[in-house]
């Protein structure tokens, strides 16, 4: 069996008065371990819910599709590590949610999904991130990719992973640690609310 990959990471502000995060991270943590394709459905739609609520809160994303089996093995393990691996740029809290504070905090969330090939849902997805150049990391394009992931059929996802980073808000990222070269891939988003 040939693989894609689509992958979408989002930054995003941490708004003291916004419950997204909170309600991103009990999205995963509350979701079983073990589930169907119906149930992963749901927790996909849910998040695309979720993150198009908060799209005035997006600043930085990147977001990929590949139909090249060996990339798509190989950019699927690399987004698994986020997973697996402490990927903070610091090693204490970056300070709570103080609304009175001059500097941001940020939050990411990514989605990653490695595809059976020749299936529709794949070729759908493939479809819908058939974006101009010049339109990638528009706010428009991330909107359009995440109101359009319900064609995806979990039946036909081999694997798939969902995290969350800061687990906690006092380890929001700050704008230093998205200078980090460990971030660089995330693009400034355009047009952004």
């Amino acid at each position: 069996m040939k693989h894609s990959i689509f992958a979408m990471e989002l930054c995003m502000r941490l708004e003291p008065q916004s419950a997204l995060r909170a309600e991103l991270r009990d999205l995963i943590a509350l979701h079983p371990h073990v589930t169907g394709p119906q149930a992963k459905w749901e927790m996909l739609q849910r998040a695309s819910e979720l993150l198009l609520s908060g799209q005035s809160l997006f600043d930085r994303g990147c977001w990929d599709f590949f139909d090249d089996d060996e990339r798509a093995k190989r950019d699927y393990d690399m987004w698994t590590k986020g997973l697996t691996t402490k990927e903070g740029a610091r090693t204490s809290p970056s300070g709570g949610g103080d609304p009175y504070r001059t500097e941001p905090r940020y939050m990411t969330f990514t989605i990653s999904l490695l595809l059976q090939q020749g299936t529709d849902t794949e070729l759908q997805l493939s479809g819908l991130c058939s974006v101009p150049e010049s339109m990638l990391w528009k706010q428009s394009t991330f909107v359009k990719i995440l109101s359009g992931l319900g064609v995806v059929n979990f039946a036909f996802v081999k694997s798939d992973v969902f995290y969350l980073i800061p687990g906690e808000e006092s380890w929001g990222l700050t704008q230093q640690d998205l200078l980090d070269p460990k971030f660089e891939y995330l693009r400034t988003i355009e047009d952004r609310g």
